[in-house]
């Protein structure tokens, strides 16, 4: 595993912790300004409207802090081609369902990132459920 590949991990991993515990504006840290979020019907283009999604869902009580929910990622296999890359991962999205964590979602995510002055950001981000 190259320098290049444990990064774009890291990215991914923090990804899923800071959608658990994190606040929406450290989503700052992941994407590019101009990155585009499709889940299923709904897409988020660009920075701002990635935060305020994340703000919505916080404010729905669907993800994050207080919530007693989890994401698990498992990066499936990256690929570097200079500054741009593209993953695949396997997501779980857990709630507890009277104290049983239950999955309410899994699928797959796959990423184009670039790699910036600041490090790897994700620049395209696709969610499609298994």
């Amino acid at each position: 595993m190259n320098d290049d590949d444990a990064l774009i991990r890291s990215l991914i991993g923090r990804a899923a912790h800071l959608g658990d515990e994190g606040e929406p504006d450290d989503y700052r840290t992941l994407y590019t300004d101009d990155a585009v979020w499709t889940m299923g019907e709904s897409t988020q283009t660009g920075i701002e409207a990635i935060v305020e999604a994340t703000r919505q869902r916080r404010l729905q009580k669907v993800s994050g802090p207080g919530t007693d929910s989890r994401h698990l990622v498992v990066p499936l296999h990256v690929s570097t081609n200079g500054d741009t890359a593209s993953a695949v991962s396997y997501f779980l999205f857990f709630v507890n369902v009277a104290t049983v964590p239950t999955v309410k979602m899994f699928g797959v995510y796959e990423d184009e990132l670039a790699r910036l002055p600041v490090g790897w950001r994700i620049r395209r981000r696709l969610s499609r459920r298994a």
